[in-house]
């Protein structure tokens, strides 16, 4: 800046009075000029010296004027940017990123397992006002076999999308179910491997009977498979718990995966896995070793 604008603009700047823009400017020059600089220290000290009482004093008062109104501006500017950001907030929520549903209201009408990639995509819709803004899943972290799905609504501006249907392929299912979790912490199983093949958990329950248990009480003895996959040597399979019922009179009903026992159970002291691959392979695991035995 010029040296002659800076001088007439000097005044200004003693008394306070100059806007910020304007100050920075000023602060700047005399920061770098030093003809500029003894002259702002000599007015200074004049403008000290020579002013009456009530000359300071007005201009004292001036100044605190000032500097009350621009505190008053920048908490209007503040408020007006706080006030903005609660309504992006709220047009966000209500209309962008939307509540989560209950789990009643969402329809799953059709599942599809690739045995190839392990992955399961399943189709449906939701029985709710607004449109589908984001579907999300997570592994339950307190449930090893369990995948939670999470089905989100927003409400639709006129212009906007009105899609309810919905389509969403899950990674890693082998061996997993699916739960939809809702707003008011219920939940809706919509999947479960185990279920889905049932022929072929029939067939290892059957493989375990013929090769372990052959001289088992099949009314007595009841096989509990484990939550998921495991994987022993390289090879996946499932773990089974065995159960013995004691008793003349004991024995058991099954209602799908459910078993209602009538009599005193007594549970094994060692567990069997089995593969899922033909030729099965079955080994004994003892709980007491924590080793596995090959049949």
């Amino acid at each position: 800046m010029d040296c002659d604008i800076v001088r007439d603009l000097m005044p200004g700047y003693i008394d306070s009075v100059l806007s910020e823009t304007g100050s920075s400017m000023v602060r700047e020059h005399l920061e770098h000029c030093m003809e500029c600089g003894q002259l702002y220290a000599d007015m200074k000290e004049s403008v000290h010296n020579d002013s009456t009482p009530v000359e300071q004093a007005a201009l004292d008062g001036f100044q605190k004027i000032h500097r009350r109104t621009k505190r008053l501006k920048m908490a209007a500017v503040m408020g007006g940017l706080l006030a903005a950001a609660f309504l992006t907030a709220v047009f966000l929520k209500v209309f962008v990123f939307g509540s989560l549903l209950r789990a009643h209201t969402v329809r799953v009408t059709d599942s599809t397992y690739n045995e190839q990639t392990g992955s399961l995509t399943i189709r449906g819709y939701i029985d709710a006002a607004g449109h589908i803004s984001r579907i999300k899943w997570k592994e339950n972290p307190s449930i090893g076999d369990r995948v939670d799905l999470f089905v989100y609504a927003a409400e639709t501006l006129p212009f906007g999308d009105r899609e309810k249907n919905f389509s969403v392929t899950i990674p890693d299912m082998k061996g997993k179910k699916l739960y939809v979790i809702g707003s008011d912490y219920d939940h809706n199983k919509v999947y479960d491997w185990k279920n889905d093949h049932w022929e072929l958990m029939r067939d290892l329950e059957s493989e375990i009977y013929h090769r372990v248990g052959s001289d088992w009480n099949t009314q007595k003895t009841m096989l509990w498979p484990d939550s998921g996959i495991q994987t022993v040597d390289g090879v996946d399979g499932i773990m089974y718990s065995v159960s013995f019922l004691i008793g003349e009179d004991a024995y058991y009903q099954r209602i799908g995966d459910t078993y209602v026992t009538y009599g005193e159970m007594e549970t094994g002291d060692y567990e069997i896995w089995i593969s899922l691959k033909e030729p099965h392979q079955i080994r004994l695991y003892d709980k007491e070793t924590g080793k596995f035995q090959k049949m």
